[in-house]
């Protein structure tokens, strides 16, 4: 495409070069990845500045650079542009570099401290279980229509989104579902997408190391609704203290406890999963998950509405019934209660993604409703470089909780480990501090945990989930970090299949 088409109309000023005579290969924020004709984005970001790279782009072949900084040096065959918003920019030269795949596709975004790898992931699979391919971009994977593939961060780039979207496009998908993070709606990576359906989860305190308040956390995820076309469906927690923030043409209210039009009542449940019944405007259905507890019971019910929507778009009389089957026997995603023991194991051990003070008190509130008088441990850290402040917060909520706890490490990332959990320790009333255990080596901790368990033992890993890594400081002391490869669920099998080889006798009555 040549330049001139591709900004036109969207307040680009030329500053250097002939637009007219610069054809644009490629877009990149990378400099690493420039290739002949790229069109190199040279921004600020939080920890870099794309604009101390663009002697480098220049060099890799790019034909043109994009910039607030109009005094920014390049060479007179590569073309400078200028603009008064580069994020939004940004996002509007990908959706028509690729092709504005997003109108081409049944959009869900789903936005919310906790829930949205969830809904996303179960919106997913309804639609596929209906023969209507649906891709997937969130946490823990993107599914493109060609494959599936682990994600590096909840919602990607604007130029990353737009291009995954044009394969899914491509690759014969009719709809998307994606987690759309606070991080992205505040630096616009959405803004050039228009979503048929829009949905909040809840608000609770989490990225306070990113928001300056709470405030600017709400406003960020309000963007979502905004995005919504005019026509769209709006799908909202009624039992959030949030919930009246958000408003679009067209709202679904869902509720658990009768403040919505739209209802979910947990039939039964066991921590094998649990049985729904789903009211809403002249509807009712059952759907059954491998999930638990009330926070799950709302994620199916807000999943379930939206798949909803999309098959009554989509295909109507056609597709609708389909949902009814489609409904039944639903799978959470990798590290969301994600259980690891088998009908070998005398005791049930679950991981879960659960790293803030709200996420880890639902999980063990749900726990402790299917527990029937068994004992629950729970093994968790928090992460280094992150909200300090939750920290005693999470500690409190494991002690009122558990009846065991093991203080061990998450991602410390530069900090020391001892440090966290001496202020996740601080968070624990004195009375029961002198039962609080304390592993620094998770894989120590996961493996007393089960070792040590009673028979009968409810076992919650939480706070890192899907993470395939664990980020710790760089042992040479040179200020940086390394990845260790870590699975939670993983070490627990290990650990599992150690205690399935001791002797009857060994195991703890």
């Amino acid at each position: 495409m040549m330049l001139d088409q591709l900004i036109q109309g969207l307040g680009i000023r030329v500053v250097r070069g002939d637009a007219a005579r610069a054809r644009v290969s490629d877009l990149t924020e990378d400099s690493r990845t420039v290739m002949p004709g790229s069109l190199f984005v040279a921004r600020r970001g939080l920890s870099s500045d794309g604009r101390k790279f663009v002697g480098e782009a220049c060099v890799m072949g790019a034909s043109a650079v994009l910039s607030d900084d109009p005094a920014l040096p390049t060479p007179g065959s590569v073309v400078l542009c200028t603009c008064d918003d580069v994020a939004l920019t940004t996002a509007l030269l990908a959706e028509r570099f690729y092709g504005n795949p997003a109108s081409s596709l049944f959009l869900v975004g789903v936005t919310g401290t906790n829930g949205k790898t969830t809904i996303a992931h179960l919106v997913h699979r309804m639609l596929n279980r209906c023969a209507v391919r649906c891709g997937l971009i969130g946490t823990v994977q993107i599914d493109d229509g060609r494959e599936f593939a682990d994600s590096s961060m909840t919602t990607p780039p604007a130029i990353e989104l737009s291009r995954t979207l044009a394969t899914m496009v491509e690759s014969g998908c009719r709809a998307a579902a994606m987690e759309v993070s606070s991080h992205a709606l505040a630096q616009k990576r959405a803004d050039a997408l228009c979503f048929d359906v829009g949905i909040f989860t809840n608000l609770t305190r989490d990225h306070a190391d990113y928001h300056p308040s709470v405030e600017h956390y709400l406003d960020s995820k309000r963007r979502l609704f905004s995005l919504i076309k005019p026509d769209g469906l709006g799908i909202v927690n009624a039992d959030d203290p949030h919930a009246h923030r958000f408003e679009a043409a067209r709202l679904a209210r869902c509720s658990l406890s009768g403040r919505g039009d739209w209802r979910a009542e947990i039939r039964s449940q066991t921590v094998e999963g649990m049985d729904l019944h789903l009211t809403g405007p002249d509807t009712a259905a059952r759907c059954s998950a491998e999930l638990f507890g009330s926070y799950n019971a709302m994620n199916v019910l807000q999943a379930w509405i939206a798949t909803r929507e999309a098959l009554r778009r989509l295909g109507g009389a056609a597709l609708l019934p389909r949902l009814e089957q489609a409904s039944l026997g639903l799978k959470g995603p990798p590290g969301r209660i994600e259980r690891v023991s088998g009908p070998a194991d005398d005791v049930a051990v679950l991981v879960d993604y659960a790293h803030s003070p709200d996420a880890l008190q639902n999980v063990l509130g749900a726990v402790r409703a299917v527990a029937g008088g068994r004992r629950v441990c729970v093994v968790f850290g928090c992460g280094g470089d992150r909200d300090r402040g939750k920290r005693p917060q999470m500690g409190r909520i494991a002690a009122d909780l558990a009846d065991r706890v093991i203080v061990t490490s998450d991602n410390p990332r530069h900090e020391t480990p001892g440090r966290i959990v001496t202020e996740i320790i601080e968070g624990m009333p004195p009375s029961v501090r002198s039962r609080i255990e304390v592993h620094v080596d998770r894989r120590a901790a996961i493996g007393r945990a089960i070792g040590d368990a009673r028979r009968g033992d409810i076992i919650v890993i939480a706070g890192k989930g899907h993470e395939r890594v664990q980020i710790l400081p760089d042992p040479r002391g040179e200020g940086g970090l390394i990845e260790v490869p870590f699975l939670d669920s993983e070490v627990a099998g290990e650990a599992l299949k150690a205690r399935r080889g001791k002797t009857p006798e060994a195991a703890r009555a």
